[in-house]
């Protein structure tokens, strides 16, 4: 398709009927989330599983609506104290350069005190500064600072000097990235074939990125075993195990297996890998994810790794992807903000800490142990690293090369969003001492 063809306008009865939708859904969307601590899109998921009716488009405004609410919950919501309609109009507004035909509609449903436009080519500082003007002879007014889109507990457990940079980043929506089993260049003209722009990383050769919201599906038909989607932080974790051809590794809380298929290309098939995790669904889900690769050495078994006792078996290396508060990922899922907590932060790091002390048993003497976490917080990240290396001095942090900048790390490092274009995530390494 001609990407200059300008998309046909909707009906007036299809705007009108999302313009409904806004107003109908999001007071119980906001208390899943916000106070029930669902999923923003989960929610949204079983919703449209329940109106089948609903079609692409519908969809795709959906999608667009509620994930810029959330994103600029804290301003319009929190402090600004808008309706819902108004909230997600503003939010879109933020979020695009152009607004959609749907919520031009919407605009001239709301009461706002001035005329919406899309502000997305701006800087967050001078929509903040517009925005506190537009809304300053409001009954109540307070002006809107930039803290205001994070939790108040934001700045005690993330690095102060990161603050700023990481809501700057917190507000835009990353792009999509995946993994290529096979020459980039083939996806690469693969996707330019269906007029979607891809870039392969500078440092990075596998990991490409592509705007959001794409339908790889369509445009990269009969090629799904040719890629992975999976976050370029996520794929900094595999390039740091680099595990050596003919391994034998344990990938003990492995969810739906991105890292254990990553671990196996890595070994080029030559190699076994262990996965495990509490739940039983993920694990089905990597049982096909790998039949539809073509890779057939990976075991799946249930295994609390907080709690169960370890195997008696060793490894060559030991990956411990825990379960984390998940705050590197709130580019993407910008709803997770509103239902995080320090507390959630201070439980999870004791968490982490009993995974690395549990699984450690099962590392070979001068095996490798992996922590990562898709996190910024410092309990999460450095604190646990030192209080593990604190009590068990036959471990040793293990230097590597960080994936994004080619530097030598001293077997730690942080990826801030802003440095790939993708989530935050931080990853040690240890190696166990030969007895």
């Amino acid at each position: 398709m001609d990407n200059n063809t300008q998309p046909k306008p909707l009906p007036e009865k299809v705007v009108r009927r999302h313009a409904e939708m806004i107003g109908e859904i999001l007071p119980d969307f906001t208390k899943l989330v916000v106070e029930e601590g669902r999923p923003a899109d989960a929610v949204l998921n079983a919703y449209l599983r329940t109106h089948r009716e609903l079609g692409s488009r519908d969809r795709r405004f959906l999608s667009q609506a509620i994930f810029s609410y959330f994103r600029w919950y804290g301003w319009t919501v929190s402090k600004l104290q808008l309706d819902a309609p108004e909230a997600v109009l503003v939010g879109v507004a933020l979020d695009l350069a152009e607004l959609p035909q749907s919520f031009e509609f919407l605009a001239g449903r709301c009461q706002l005190p001035f005329t919406i436009e899309a502000m997305g080519g701006k800087g967050i500082e001078e929509n903040r500064c517009i925005l506190n003007e537009r809304f300053k002879e409001r009954q109540g007014f307070e002006p809107l600072e930039l803290t205001d889109l994070v939790l108040p507990d934001f700045a005690s457990v993330v690095d102060p000097e990161k603050v700023v940079p990481c809501i700057n980043e917190f507000q835009a929506r990353p792009p999509t990235w995946i993994r290529s089993r096979t020459e980039p260049e083939t996806l690469i003209s693969a996707l330019a074939e269906q007029q979607i722009e891809g870039r392969i990383h500078d440092q990075v050769p596998t990991a490409i990125s592509l705007e959001g919201g794409q339908s790889l599906g369509n445009a990269l038909s009969g090629k799904t075993n040719q890629f992975v989607v999976q976050d370029i932080a996520s794929q900094c974790v595999g390039l740091a195990c680099a595990p050596q051809k003919g391994g034998d590794w344990w990938d003990c809380c492995a969810g739906a297996g991105g890292k254990a298929l990553h671990l196996m290309d890595l070994m080029e098939q030559d190699g076994k890998v262990l996965a495990t995790d509490v739940r039983i669904p993920p694990l089905k889900e990597l049982k096909k994810r790998a039949r539809r690769y073509g890779i057939k050495n990976i075991r799946t078994q249930t295994f609390n790794a907080v709690n169960d006792e370890p195997f008696t078996k060793t490894f060559d290396g030991v990956l411990a992807d825990a379960p984390c508060s998940g705050w590197g990922t709130w580019s993407r899922n910008p709803d997770a903000r509103w239902r995080a907590s320090k507390r959630d932060v201070m439980q999870c790091a004791s968490r982490q800490l009993k995974i690395l002390n549990n699984v450690k048993w099962c590392v070979k003497p001068g095996g490798l142990l992996v922590y990562a976490v898709c996190t910024i917080t410092r309990p999460e990240t450095e604190e646990v690293v030192m209080n593990f290396l604190d009590q068990h001095s036959n471990f040793k942090l293990a230097p590597f090369t960080n994936p994004i900048t080619g530097k030598q790390t001293n077997g730690q490092m942080q990826v801030w969003p802003w440095e790939a274009g993708g989530d935050g995530m931080f990853i040690a390494r240890f190696v166990r001492d030969v007895e």
